[in-house]
């Protein structure tokens, strides 16, 4: 069933309003999506269950939050969701403005979404790039976080991106060389049509995946604005702080608890995680075994198992 209301929001030095959300019921759980106006872009954003919000934030560049689906939905037994797509990423809009696309918009960005949501204190997540940005995010909001989880993020210093991507490339099979070859050869990867897409990107992911086969399992979606926006993202190179950074020192002024989940075959390095957590006073540290970079696909259990703890 499914109804349609529209809401207007007005919050004190801030554009924020929400287009007709669509709102039904799957499996019992009820979900509801719809656009956010958030600092003058309109944000795609979904939610799932009832009870305390946790906020989601995707990794990338690039990607957006169906990833997280449909394994993240266990969550939503006891907790509020709030998955969105960020600026110039999956159904989000993308700024006319390539000075927009700096670090500290996609950290705003959260900001504006916890006030458009009404959320006094949230717990907030990042995977991945998304990691980054939720560091980035308690340091300059630490009042504004109940809690902190950082799964598989990328590390507080820039000095781990190449170590983690000089590892995934030695872990590049010949198989995986000669399927990527291939795909880029043919009609629907030169269309960049979104079945073509998702292909490669599991090709490309496998190598982050310590069950290579499991690769098969991500949900990537693509739209017909992913080569427009890969385009603009491409202006992050330009932001330094996006470039070379080391956040290390300013964690120490997250004061809310934090967890910290790191795959033990990441190809980002153990030591990227320990030393956030060494960092981060009240934080918690759990290595899963047998698993990569997507803990919510390689040990489902042991990863629920560890959120719903902490979050209890």
């Amino acid at each position: 069933m499914t109804k349609r209301s529209v809401v207007l929001e007005i919050l004190l030095g801030s554009l924020l309003f929400c287009s007709a959300p669509r709102a039904q019921t799957q499996n019992n759980v009820v979900v509801e999506d719809g656009i956010k106006k958030i600092n003058g872009i309109g944000l795609y954003y979904k939610t799932m269950g009832n009870g305390e919000p946790i906020v989601i934030i995707h990794g990338g560049p690039g990607l957006d939050h169906s990833y997280f689906l449909p394994q993240m939905a266990k969550l939503a037994v006891t907790h509020k969701l709030i998955f969105f797509d960020q600026r110039a990423h999956g159904r989000s809009d993308a700024p006319a403005d390539t000075n927009a696309i700096m670090l500290d918009n996609f950290v705003e960005d959260i900001e504006g979404l916890r006030r458009a949501f009404h959320l006094n204190k949230m717990n907030l997540m990042g995977h991945s790039w998304g990691g980054l940005l939720a560091m980035s995010y308690a340091i300059k909001y630490p009042g504004n976080l109940n809690s902190l989880m950082l799964v598989n993020s990328v590390g507080a210093s820039s000095d781990f991106r190449d170590v983690a991507a000089k590892n995934q490339t030695r872990r590049v099979t010949r198989e995986d060389s000669l399927a990527r070859a291939s795909l880029m050869q043919s009609k629907d990867f030169r269309d960049r049509s979104p079945k073509a897409l998702a292909e490669f990107f599991r090709i490309t992911f496998r190598s982050t995946f310590y069950n290579r086969a499991l690769a098969d399992s991500l949900t990537l979606a693509f739209n017909e604005n992913y080569v427009k926006n890969s385009t603009l993202l491409k202006h992050m190179g330009r932001d330094k702080a996006f470039l070379t950074y080391d956040l290390h020192q300013k964690l120490s002024g997250i004061k809310c608890p934090a967890l910290i989940i790191h795959g033990e075959a990441d190809t980002l390095p153990i030591e990227a995680a320990q030393k956030i957590h060494q960092h981060i006073k009240n934080s918690e540290l759990i290595v899963l075994k047998n698993c990569g970079h997507f803990p919510f696909i390689e040990t489902p259990n042991e990863f629920f198992e560890n959120l719903k703890a902490f979050l209890k």
